[in-house]
């Protein structure tokens, strides 16, 4: 988002990114940290903010990173971590507070029944597969 400058007004004021709290799920436990949670991040937007560990011998379900989410490109359903035995594995993200989002094309600010690129891929009658929904929304905080 900008910075309020002189002549300003919500005519001409674009918004680029939404902060929104990720939660990384899936992460084998050798990979939960901060560290590995930013790069993450730096995967989806520009990272604002990483939650840090409270206690360390509390188990993490998921780790969380604020991250400035680029609104002209699709969220991010997940995405492959290289653990440190050399194996890859998928991480989904849930997004808390994620509010209006296509299921079909991921981008935010419009719903299904408003895509111009669901109605063009619906037009013959076929049926559509989605990609996104609901579970990319994040049931709660900490």
């Amino acid at each position: 988002m900008r910075k309020w400058q002189p002549g300003m007004t919500a005519k001409n004021v674009q918004f680029e990114t939404v902060s929104l709290w990720v939660q990384i799920w899936g992460a084998p436990f050798d990979m939960a940290c901060p560290k590995v949670a930013e790069e993450m991040g730096r995967c989806i937007g520009g990272v604002e903010e990483v939650e840090k560990r409270r206690r360390q011998d509390l188990q993490n379900l998921f780790m969380r990173v604020k991250v400035a989410i680029p609104i002209s490109k699709p969220v991010q359903r997940g995405g492959f971590l290289a653990g440190s035995d050399g194996k890859n594995t998928w991480v989904s993200f849930k997004y808390e507070r994620l509010t209006m989002f296509c299921h079909h094309c991921g981008l935010l600010g419009h719903d299904l029944k408003h895509c111009a690129s669901y109605f063009a891929a619906t037009k013959n009658k076929k049926e559509v597969l989605c990609q996104y929904g609901e579970w990319l929304k994040a049931s709660g905080g900490r």
